[in-house]
Protein backbone atom coordinates (compact mmCIF):
# COMPACT_ATOMS: atom_id res chain seq x y z
CA UNK A 1 0.00 0.00 0.00
CA UNK A 2 2.83 2.40 0.81
CA UNK A 3 4.47 1.71 -2.58
CA UNK A 4 1.21 2.51 -4.43
CA UNK A 5 0.84 5.74 -2.45
CA UNK A 6 4.48 6.65 -3.18
CA UNK A 7 4.06 5.93 -6.91
CA UNK A 8 0.80 7.92 -7.09
CA UNK A 9 2.44 10.81 -5.23
CA UNK A 10 5.39 10.77 -7.64
CA UNK A 11 3.06 10.74 -10.69
CA UNK A 12 0.98 13.58 -9.22
CA UNK A 13 4.09 15.66 -8.42
CA UNK A 14 5.49 14.99 -11.91
CA UNK A 15 2.28 15.99 -13.63
CA UNK A 16 2.10 19.14 -11.49
CA UNK A 17 5.66 20.00 -12.48
CA UNK A 18 4.78 19.46 -16.15
CA UNK A 19 1.68 21.64 -15.78
CA UNK A 20 3.86 24.50 -14.57
CA UNK A 21 6.58 24.13 -17.25
CA UNK A 22 5.96 27.19 -19.44
CA UNK A 23 7.33 28.22 -22.81
CA UNK A 24 6.25 31.83 -22.13
CA UNK A 25 7.32 33.09 -18.71
CA UNK A 26 7.29 36.26 -16.66
CA UNK A 27 9.64 38.80 -18.31
CA UNK A 28 9.59 37.15 -21.77
CA UNK A 29 8.64 39.22 -24.82
CA UNK A 30 7.23 37.76 -28.04
CA UNK A 31 6.53 39.33 -31.41
CA UNK A 32 4.10 37.65 -33.83
CA UNK A 33 3.72 38.26 -37.56
CA UNK A 34 0.60 36.60 -38.92
CA UNK A 35 -1.63 36.13 -41.96
CA UNK A 36 -5.36 35.89 -41.23
CA UNK A 37 -8.21 34.13 -42.97
CA UNK A 38 -12.00 34.11 -42.88
CA UNK A 39 -13.15 37.68 -42.21
CA UNK A 40 -14.79 38.48 -45.55
CA UNK A 41 -16.09 36.14 -48.24
CA UNK A 42 -14.65 36.64 -51.69
CA UNK A 43 -16.30 35.99 -55.02
CA UNK A 44 -15.86 36.54 -58.73
CA UNK A 45 -13.80 39.59 -59.74
CA UNK A 46 -12.07 40.01 -56.38
CA UNK A 47 -8.50 41.07 -55.79
CA UNK A 48 -7.35 41.09 -52.20
CA UNK A 49 -4.34 41.99 -50.14
CA UNK A 50 -3.97 39.25 -47.51
CA UNK A 51 -4.92 40.20 -43.97
CA UNK A 52 -1.75 40.72 -41.96
CA UNK A 53 -1.18 41.41 -38.29
CA UNK A 54 1.69 42.27 -36.00
CA UNK A 55 1.41 41.72 -32.26
CA UNK A 56 3.75 42.14 -29.33
CA UNK A 57 3.38 40.65 -25.86
CA UNK A 58 5.30 40.75 -22.57
CA UNK A 59 4.92 38.32 -19.68
CA UNK A 60 4.17 40.41 -16.59
CA UNK A 61 2.82 38.16 -13.83
CA UNK A 62 3.15 34.53 -12.79
CA UNK A 63 0.23 32.66 -11.23
CA UNK A 64 -0.11 29.07 -9.99
CA UNK A 65 -2.07 28.16 -13.15
CA UNK A 66 0.00 30.08 -15.75
CA UNK A 67 1.49 33.40 -16.77
CA UNK A 68 -0.20 36.67 -17.74
CA UNK A 69 1.03 38.49 -20.82
CA UNK A 70 -0.09 41.90 -22.07
CA UNK A 71 0.61 43.72 -25.31
CA UNK A 72 -1.01 45.00 -28.46
CA UNK A 73 -1.91 44.16 -32.04
CA UNK A 74 -2.27 46.05 -35.31
CA UNK A 75 -3.82 44.51 -38.40
CA UNK A 76 -4.65 45.44 -42.00
CA UNK A 77 -6.86 43.95 -44.72
CA UNK A 78 -7.95 45.21 -48.14
CA UNK A 79 -10.28 43.82 -50.81
CA UNK A 80 -11.47 45.17 -54.16
CA UNK A 81 -14.36 43.95 -56.32
CA UNK A 82 -14.57 44.73 -60.03
CA UNK A 83 -18.01 43.97 -61.44
CA UNK A 84 -19.41 44.11 -64.96
CA UNK A 85 -20.18 47.47 -66.61
CA UNK A 86 -17.58 49.35 -64.56
CA UNK A 87 -19.07 48.91 -61.10
CA UNK A 88 -16.41 48.47 -58.45
CA UNK A 89 -16.05 48.55 -54.70
CA UNK A 90 -13.07 48.56 -52.35
CA UNK A 91 -12.88 47.95 -48.65
CA UNK A 92 -10.08 48.51 -46.13
CA UNK A 93 -10.07 47.28 -42.54
CA UNK A 94 -7.53 48.41 -39.94
CA UNK A 95 -7.47 47.33 -36.29
CA UNK A 96 -5.47 48.45 -33.29
CA UNK A 97 -6.05 46.85 -29.91
CA UNK A 98 -4.59 46.05 -26.52
CA UNK A 99 -4.38 42.33 -25.72
CA UNK A 100 -4.04 40.25 -22.59
CA UNK A 101 -3.54 36.48 -22.45
CA UNK A 102 -3.13 33.71 -19.89
CA UNK A 103 -0.46 31.19 -20.90
CA UNK A 104 -1.11 27.77 -19.36
CA UNK A 105 0.31 24.37 -20.27
CA UNK A 106 -3.06 22.68 -20.75
CA UNK A 107 -1.94 20.07 -23.33
CA UNK A 108 1.37 19.11 -21.66
CA UNK A 109 3.27 19.05 -24.96
CA UNK A 110 6.97 19.89 -24.85
CA UNK A 111 7.83 23.17 -26.70
CA UNK A 112 4.14 24.19 -26.97
CA UNK A 113 2.83 27.45 -25.46
CA UNK A 114 -0.98 27.46 -25.24
CA UNK A 115 -2.92 30.59 -24.33
CA UNK A 116 -6.27 32.30 -24.36
CA UNK A 117 -7.11 35.95 -24.03
CA UNK A 118 -9.00 39.11 -24.78
CA UNK A 119 -8.42 42.07 -27.13
CA UNK A 120 -10.00 45.50 -26.72
CA UNK A 121 -9.52 48.31 -29.25
CA UNK A 122 -10.92 49.89 -32.42
CA UNK A 123 -11.71 48.74 -35.96
CA UNK A 124 -11.55 51.40 -38.68
CA UNK A 125 -13.31 50.52 -41.94
CA UNK A 126 -13.25 52.46 -45.19
CA UNK A 127 -15.43 51.69 -48.23
CA UNK A 128 -15.39 53.24 -51.71
CA UNK A 129 -17.99 52.67 -54.41
CA UNK A 130 -17.89 53.61 -58.09
CA UNK A 131 -21.21 52.95 -59.85
CA UNK A 132 -22.04 53.89 -63.47
CA UNK A 133 -25.02 56.23 -63.76
CA UNK A 134 -27.46 55.05 -66.43
CA UNK A 135 -28.90 56.02 -68.93
CA UNK A 136 -26.55 59.02 -69.14
CA UNK A 137 -23.61 57.08 -70.58
CA UNK A 138 -20.98 54.56 -69.73
CA UNK A 139 -18.45 57.18 -68.61
CA UNK A 140 -20.65 58.87 -65.99
CA UNK A 141 -19.94 57.48 -62.50
CA UNK A 142 -21.40 58.08 -59.09
CA UNK A 143 -18.83 57.88 -56.32
CA UNK A 144 -19.52 57.17 -52.66
CA UNK A 145 -17.16 56.88 -49.71
CA UNK A 146 -17.98 55.64 -46.24
CA UNK A 147 -15.80 55.48 -43.15
CA UNK A 148 -16.76 53.66 -39.97
CA UNK A 149 -15.06 53.28 -36.60
CA UNK A 150 -16.24 50.48 -34.32
CA UNK A 151 -15.18 49.23 -30.94
CA UNK A 152 -13.37 45.90 -30.98
CA UNK A 153 -13.92 43.35 -28.21
CA UNK A 154 -12.54 39.92 -29.05
CA UNK A 155 -11.72 36.61 -27.40
CA UNK A 156 -9.00 34.36 -28.83
CA UNK A 157 -7.21 31.08 -28.17
CA UNK A 158 -3.90 30.05 -29.63
CA UNK A 159 -0.64 28.25 -29.42
CA UNK A 160 3.02 28.64 -30.31
CA UNK A 161 5.23 25.68 -31.13
CA UNK A 162 8.90 26.51 -30.54
CA UNK A 163 11.44 25.09 -33.00
CA UNK A 164 14.26 26.68 -31.00
CA UNK A 165 14.54 28.79 -27.84
CA UNK A 166 13.42 31.88 -29.76
CA UNK A 167 11.57 30.92 -32.97
CA UNK A 168 8.06 29.46 -33.14
CA UNK A 169 5.12 28.95 -35.47
CA UNK A 170 1.80 30.14 -34.06
CA UNK A 171 -1.90 29.78 -34.74
CA UNK A 172 -4.89 31.58 -33.25
CA UNK A 173 -8.65 31.29 -33.51
CA UNK A 174 -10.92 34.19 -32.64
CA UNK A 175 -12.36 37.43 -33.83
CA UNK A 176 -9.97 40.18 -34.96
CA UNK A 177 -8.54 40.84 -38.41
CA UNK A 178 -9.65 37.28 -39.31
CA UNK A 179 -11.18 34.23 -37.67
CA UNK A 180 -7.97 32.19 -38.01
CA UNK A 181 -4.39 33.49 -37.99
CA UNK A 182 -1.19 31.61 -38.79
CA UNK A 183 2.33 32.98 -38.58
CA UNK A 184 5.75 33.10 -36.96
CA UNK A 185 6.86 34.25 -33.50
CA UNK A 186 10.13 35.47 -32.08
CA UNK A 187 10.64 35.36 -28.30
CA UNK A 188 13.25 37.62 -26.71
Amino acid sequence: MKIKTLILSAVFAGSFALANAQQFENGDMAANLGVSFGWYSYGYGVSSFPAISLSLEKGIKEFDFGNLGIGGIVGYKHAKYDFYYGDNWSWTDFIIAARGAIHADVLHVDKLDTYGGLAVGVRIESEKYYVPVYPYGLNDYEKANANFTHGLFAFFVGGRYFFSDNFAAFGELGYGIGYATLGVSYKF
